[in-house]
């Protein structure tokens, strides 16, 4: 079991900020959750969450503070896993995870990249996601079903 402080450190500021959020959205709790390996993701998955996403500076389909996942409407697997890969970041730098995020987004830009495509942490997540979808894949295929 983890001790307090690395409680703390895995739940501030990002569940907080989630869990602001959600109530600020007039949402009560999380729609579901999910289990993924390592972590489990508090999915808010409502139609109010659009007024949070909108305020985005690129189109997005989800967004993570700390535990919690936003989207509109439920989400695909390949985004899940995508949004629990920012999970497992936030945990690994707690309250240091923001200014880390913001700042490959930066360098990223800084040096002739793209703000949001070749920041580090979404890079992750994307081969999270590829990740997982390949394995999900392989065992329908080993099943004889198809997705």
């Amino acid at each position: 079991m983890a001790s307090p402080i690395r409680r703390a450190w895995q739940a501030l500021p990002g569940d907080l900020l989630g869990l602001i959020v959600m109530r600020g959205l007039g949402i009560d709790r999380p729609t579901r959750t999910h289990d993924d390996g390592d972590v489990r993701a508090l999915l808010v998955e409502d139609s109010r969450v659009d007024r949070y996403l909108r305020l985005a500076l690129i189109p997005t389909r989800a967004q993570t503070l700390g535990r919690y996942v936003f989207a509109r409407t439920a989400l695909d697997p390949e985004t899940l896993a995508h949004e629990c890969e920012h999970i497992r970041q936030w945990r690994r730098l707690g309250p240091l995870y923001l200014p880390a995020y913001f700042g490959s987004s930066a360098i990223a830009f800084l040096t002739g990249g793209r703000a949001y495509w070749d920041n580090v942490f979404e890079a992750a997540a994307r081969q999270r996601a590829a990740e997982a979808t390949s394995a999900r894949g392989q065992r329908e295929a080993g099943n004889g079903t198809t997705s």
